[in-house]
């Protein structure tokens, strides 16, 4: 009983955490700081404890929100002094009509920090250490913005026809490493909005609903609007004869339909340059940005925890909003601009998760909790002890851009599987070893260390073989570490044989293709 009264509270913990607009509880706002603690070293605390390698998602919120409420108060009696008392103070955010549920405007409006803000600053500060290091790989904005959306597509796997998707928020999609091509969409928008660059959805006019794979994903940088296909995983190319093609931007691929023809094989491409000559353009946004708080916090973070938590969508006190930004940056009518709907669509139905998708969630969830301790009674029957959770540590890690570390980690959780345990245990600890494998050679892959990649995928793929969970993303990516060792028959012959249950088979096709060969009908 004690290992099920667990398991539903790691399932209670991922489907609340950072979930949407939704009533906001009372926050009990007396800090258990000191009370001889300075302001700053109040709000220090609380952005150590909201660091992403400390707060996971099913962290609770109260205490490093009672501290961040304790700053505000602080700051609070400080500005009296100078009769500037404005951080206590409701400040009203301002939308376009339509963009946001009246029930959602209040908690935007507030002063007082809340258990979405937490999760909001984590988010934050997990985004900017993942756009940082990336970015030290680029020369320039555009190829800073290719390895973020490559990094993401690799690290977020499409989910298969015959499993169950479930409503995710960026963060823990990341985590889980399972997503649609939407979700990535998403996740990259929320890292490149680190580097303060925005994001859009282009989808056709002639579409008759929001919803389905008909759009591209697009990035603004220097004026114009680079293109990305996030079904496939990969960037709209000028040219598909060279590992080396640039990305097209929105402006010449209306010119040169034939590229768009380049992103399919044995079928024609889900869009038309007709359906790009007047898309309709979707912004990619969070409300939670939008929020003055985050302004106030934004400017007294320590030098070590910058990052963006403030952007509000309408211009600010001489500060141009994101709206506007959007619109000028792609040369398109303001008032023409729409909500991306997808964001408030999960958060509705993390609200209300089906049965369904709650024992999913237990699913994909569990293997995050090993180590499981066992421990036995006085009539020595095992017992359950707290998890140690090492495995969601270790994926952390290897999202922050500690792949070394995340590697030794990863090795210790692959050795539990032949560890003798109760059989529920030893079922969790098989998933997480599987996990922990395939999540190695992406480590592997990171580093640059693709003839290791390599072993560990095919070792990957005889182990499990179709029965693997992460069998299909497991072929694409030995496939590109292949041709990232110039080994292009053995990339192409890797992906040779496909079927129709493979979400990949789309990609792999044109990456054949991209390596120079026609793959048969």
């Amino acid at each position: 009983m004690r290992l099920l009264s667990l398991t539903f509270l790691v399932i209670l913990a991922f489907v609340v955490a950072g979930c949407g607009p939704r009533k906001v509880s009372s926050i009990n706002t007396t800090s258990n700081a000191p009370a001889t603690a300075t302001s700053d070293d109040v709000l220090t605390s609380a952005i150590h404890q909201l660091r992403p390698e400390n707060f996971g998602f099913n962290s609770a919120t109260d205490k490093p929100i009672s501290l961040l409420n304790s700053w505000r108060f602080k700051q609070a009696e400080i500005q009296k002094v100078t009769d500037q008392a404005t951080i206590d103070k409701p400040v009203p955010v301002k939308f376009p009509s339509g963009w946001i549920s009246p029930d959602e405007t209040p908690r935007l409006d507030q002063a007082k920090y809340d258990a979405i803000d937490a999760n909001h600053i984590r988010d934050a500060l997990f985004n900017r250490v993942i756009a940082g290091y990336l970015s030290d790989r680029g020369q320039g904005e555009l190829q800073k913005v290719a390895l973020i959306v490559d990094f993401v597509c690799r690290n977020v796997s499409l989910w298969k026809d015959d499993e169950i998707e479930l409503p995710l928020l960026p963060y823990v999609s990341l985590q889980l490493g399972r997503g649609s091509s939407d979700d990535r969409a998403w996740i990259c928008a929320e890292i490149l909005k680190q580097l303060r660059i925005d994001s859009v959805v282009l989808r056709p006019k002639s579409a008759k609903k929001t919803t389905g794979e008909n759009w591209l994903y697009g990035v603004l940088v220097e004026g114009q609007v680079y293109l990305f296909d996030m079904q496939l995983g990969l960037p709209v190319t000028a040219d598909s004869n060279t590992n080396d093609a640039s990305i097209a931007t929105l402006a010449e691929i209306v010119s040169h339909p034939e590229w768009l023809e380049q992103m399919s094989v044995n079928e024609p491409y889900r869009i038309t340059v007709k359906d790009l000559r007047e898309p309709v353009i979707y912004l990619i946004t969070n409300a939670n940005f939008w929020s003055y708080r985050m302004y106030n916090l934004e400017q007294v973070l320590p030098p070590s925890d910058l990052c963006v938590l403030y952007d509000p969508l309408m211009d600010d006190e001489g500060r141009i909003g994101q709206l506007n930004r959007v619109a000028k940056s792609g040369g398109w009518p303001v008032e023409s601009l729409k909500s991306w709907s997808y964001p408030r669509l999960q958060f509705m139905e993390l609200r209300n998760p089906s049965e369904e998708k709650v024992l999913e969630s237990q699913r994909l969830t569990l293997p995050f909790s090993v180590p499981i301790p066992i421990t036995t009674d006085d009539q020595g029957k095992p017992i359950a002890g707290v998890p140690e959770r090492k495995m969601q540590k270790s994926r952390s890690d290897q999202l922050l851009g500690k792949f070394a570390d995340a590697t030794s980690k990863y090795l210790r959780i692959r050795h539990l599987e032949v560890e003798p345990n109760p059989p529920d245990i030893a079922r969790i600890n098989r998933a997480a070893s599987e996990d922990a494998f395939y999540w190695t050679a992406i480590c592997k892959y990171e580093m640059q260390e693709y003839a290791t990649a390599v072993e560990l995928l095919t070792d990957y793929l005889k182990k499990y073989d179709r029965k693997g969970r992460w069998y299909f993303p497991a072929r694409s990516l030995l496939a590109q570490c292949y041709a990232k060792l110039d080994q292009l028959p053995k990339a192409i012959s890797t992906l040779e044989r496909t079927s129709s249950d493979d979400p990949y088979r789309k990609a792999n096709a044109v990456r054949m293709k991209r390596w120079g060969v026609q793959p048969k009908k």
